[in-house]
């Protein structure tokens, strides 16, 4: 006798990949020029933007940040040069944005300088717009910044300033699914999870994820807007399935899909259909109480990348869960199969006798 009665157990694995603790995006401040002396000179590096100065060889205690040069003093010319470095925070991953512009200048030659690159270098002078980098804690990037103003005229005030931001980069999220379909063994199952290796020499199933969307969300800025995330990312749809015989590995499939998030996309969600495939399982030579178990584990991993896949950054979990059912090869005992039989018999007699 066939049952339908099932014994799948399900098994959640949590986030067991190695996720970084998430801080507030930082990065210490070093002045590499700074002229002042006179009560009318102002050089500084603000924190937050419309903060007050942070001071040499300080965390900046906010993530955004400006750099400013003041001069009110005739023919004179006040400069502040910094970079920043060390960076803090960061995502799951540690992986940061930094972004720097709405820079402007006031009078005579007063000017600004975004950071050009990763190696403290600057860029044009007066450079319109923003610049955007992807950065990390430990890389050992520099960022160099620089304003100048110069008086140069008996009634003008000189400025020079530029602003500065640090944000974590962009995690996936799961918008929906997966939906796993597990192994289907009812039709074959008697007893309490037995399978009768002369009326079913083959097992045949077959598994499947169910599709699913994940999501990359901008990068929100307060002195920016939004921004794409300058970091690419990867969604991974995967299945395994293991059976074990008598506890020992016997069979191992893996199945998987993924898609990709490149440096500055901006699509927001992506899609993957569903993984999966079969299998048959030959029990026609196993002797009777041979036990096996079958498995299938289901995740979805965000891979995230540095840069546009420059390198591994680091995997978690989205999603992640192991179903197990187990069964034991057995040929129904003669006394089985008669009670079956005659259980069969009385039924049918009142049957006919109802009629």
């Amino acid at each position: 006798m066939k049952r339908a009665g099932m014994r799948w157990s399900l098994v959640a694995i949590g986030s067991a990949l190695a996720i970084a603790s998430v801080n507030a995006q930082s990065a210490q401040v070093v002045y590499e020029q700074r002229d002042t002396g006179l009560l009318t000179w102002v050089t500084e590096f603000r924190s937050p933007w419309n903060g007050s100065d942070v001071g040499n060889l300080n965390f900046m205690s906010n993530p955004t940040g400006r750099i400013y040069a003041f001069n009110d003093f005739f023919g004179s010319t006040c400069v502040i040069r910094v970079r920043l470095q060390s960076f803090t925070g960061g995502d799951a991953f540690g992986r940061l944005m930094l972004v720097a512009g709405n820079g402007s200048r006031r009078t005579g030659s007063s000017e600004y300088r975004l950071p050009a690159d990763r190696a403290n270098n600057l860029g044009p002078m007066n450079q319109p717009g923003s610049v955007v980098f992807g950065t990390w804690v430990g890389s050992g990037h520099t960022f160099g910044l620089r304003a100048t103003a110069n008086d140069n005229s008996l009634t003008a005030s000189a400025e020079g300033r530029a602003d500065v931001e640090i944000r974590n980069a962009s995690m996936l999220s799961l918008s929906s699914g997966p939906s796993p379909s597990t192994p289907n063994l009812a039709s074959y199952l008697w007893g309490s999870g037995n399978i009768d290796p002369t009326a079913f020499p083959n097992v045949s199933f077959s598994w499947a994820s169910g599709s699913i969307v994940g999501a990359r969300p901008q990068i929100a800025t307060t002195l920016f807007g939004n921004i794409n995330s300058p970091h690419s990312d990867r969604l991974i749809l995967r299945t395994t399935l293991n059976i074990l015989k008598n506890g020992n590995p016997f069979y191992t499939d893996v199945d998987q899909a993924f898609v990709d998030w490149s440096a500055g996309e901006a699509t927001f969600s992506k899609g993957i259909g569903s993984v999966g495939d079969s299998y048959t399982l030959n029990i026609a030579g196993d002797p009777n109480n041979t036990q096996y178990q079958i498995c299938l584990r289901v995740q979805v991993l965000h891979e995230g990348y540095r840069d546009n896949f420059a390198s591994l950054a680091g995997t978690a979990a989205l999603y992640d869960q192991t179903f197990c059912q187990e069964f034991t090869v057995l040929v129904p005992e003669p006394a089985s199969m008669i009670a079956l039989g005659t259980g069969l018999v009385s039924l049918l007699a009142l049957r006919r006798r109802k009629r």
